[in-house]
């Protein structure tokens, strides 16, 4: 029995002391999000994209006013089938409004996905080379909230991965 237990002493040692030299690092991704030098240009992109697209809304929202004004002022005037058909007309595009501002949300959303991704992908590479770079076995994201507990001997990174994406 005292030779199994030296054995698995010895067997379980080497474990241990490699345990006590893993490093976890965390860093704050949202944080480092927030500086990246590409922000502005992507917002000046999105503000042009949006004030088009608004332009179109503006457009059709003005349409449907002036219709509906028109309709009422001559309501008093019109036959009941010519009421109905320019009733009938206005809910119509009203309800091509309301597609066309749920489809264009859907763009926009879209395009701001499309251009911040090569931006979340950098950040992404850069912790990645941090963490091959300084042995790092796991590096947790802050941001994310789901890191319930962080000790003491966990390393903050932010800094590593500024300098990795040149913004530091």
């Amino acid at each position: 029995m005292k030779k199994i237990i030296i054995l698995f002493a010895f067997a379980v040692l080497p474990f241990i002391c490699n345990a006590q030299s893993l490093k976890f690092g965390y860093v704050n991704a949202q944080e480092i999000f927030q500086l990246m030098p590409e922000l502005d240009s992507i917002e000046k992109v999105m503000a042009e994209y949006n004030s088009t697209n608004l332009e179109y809304l503006k457009a059709m929202e003005d349409e449907i006013q002036e219709k509906y004004n028109k309709y009422e002022s001559e309501r008093e005037k019109l036959s009941e089938a010519i009421r109905k058909v320019t009733e009938e007309e206005i809910n119509a595009l009203a309800q091509r409004y309301q597609t066309a501002v749920e489809s264009l949300r859907n763009d926009m959303q879209k395009k701001q996905m499309e251009l911040l991704e090569p931006v979340n992908q950098r950040i992404r590479d850069a912790i990645e080379k941090v963490g091959k770079k300084n042995g790092f076995i796991f590096i947790f994201d802050l941001g994310a909230e789901s890191i319930l507990y962080k000790s003491d001997q966990a390393t903050d990174v932010s800094t590593l991965v500024k300098k990795e994406l040149g913004i530091l």
